[in-house]
């Protein structure tokens, strides 16, 4: 029995060549195409995961929830609506997305109508990094100081900034290591808010909820969780405080 806090899309073996046939001539040569390039990237071959997410390689997880499993490396799902293509994340992948073409994102996930809509050449150099950076993935962190120290170094003046701004707008919060990045917990249940540092911007987690601020936070909002400061412009310090403001 597959426990609750288990990922529940699992690898089989089914055919891969039979998953295909169901689909409509465009989006079956657009998945050829793309299991091309991912066996390329990963000289791996193609699994199918549950009933529609084809695969590369594995890796195992496991959040602070408990919630743990196996998951491909590199993966797609040819859905009728979009292709999904599913990432570590989208903070290491700023300058790739800017030139990337049509897309959507959630937290980890990428769609796009049809390949047509995108530069191949980018979304291959994306695919090519996630693949890299989860084969020799940077060590993680166990501690406030190993996070601080991990930041890269043209990030860091702008993440101290923001963390010092953070820190003094909840002079009565707990700074922890929550989720691989520095949360602030105004209680004793869990973080309220997060910061993290990358090589071409600071991130503050989550996006709140408030109406109000929706207008005033669109260029910086990154998929549905993450808003994103890049380096080369002044932190917005008050639009900051109201984000801060409205997490607690």
């Amino acid at each position: 029995m597959t426990s609750a806090s288990q990922n529940k899309t699992l690898p089989t073996s089914a055919s891969i060549a039979d998953f295909l046939s169901g689909l409509t001539p465009s989006r079956r040569a657009e998945a050829e195409t793309l299991i091309a390039l991912m066996q390329s990237i990963s000289a791996l071959p193609p699994v199918l995961w549950g009933p529609s997410i084809i695969g590369f390689g594995t890796k195992h997880y496991r959040y602070e929830t408990g919630r743990e499993g196996d998951m491909p490396q590199l993966a797609f799902s040819p859905r009728k609506a979009s292709i999904t293509f599913y990432f570590e994340g989208f903070d290491n992948y700023a300058d790739q997305l800017n030139r990337l073409g049509k897309y959507k994102t959630s937290v980890g996930c990428l769609y796009i109508n049809k390949l047509s809509d995108v530069d191949f050449a980018v979304l291959k150099e994306m695919l090519e990094t996630s693949w890299q950076s989860q084969a020799a993935p940077q060590a993680r962190a166990t501690s406030i100081e190993d996070y601080v120290k991990q930041v890269p170094a043209a990030a860091r003046p702008r993440f101290d900034q923001l963390r010092e701004f953070v820190r003094s707008l909840l002079p009565n919060a707990e700074e922890v290591l929550s989720y691989g990045i520095l949360g602030y917990k105004t209680d004793a249940k869990r973080g309220k808010v997060f910061i993290s540092g990358f090589k071409d911007h600071v991130t503050i987690y989550p996006v709140p909820a408030d109406p109000s601020l929706q207008a005033a936070l669109k260029p910086y909002v990154h998929g549905k969780g993450s808003i994103w400061f890049s380096l080369d412009e002044p932190l917005p310090l008050d639009l900051i405080r109201k984000v801060v403001e409205a997490l607690l």
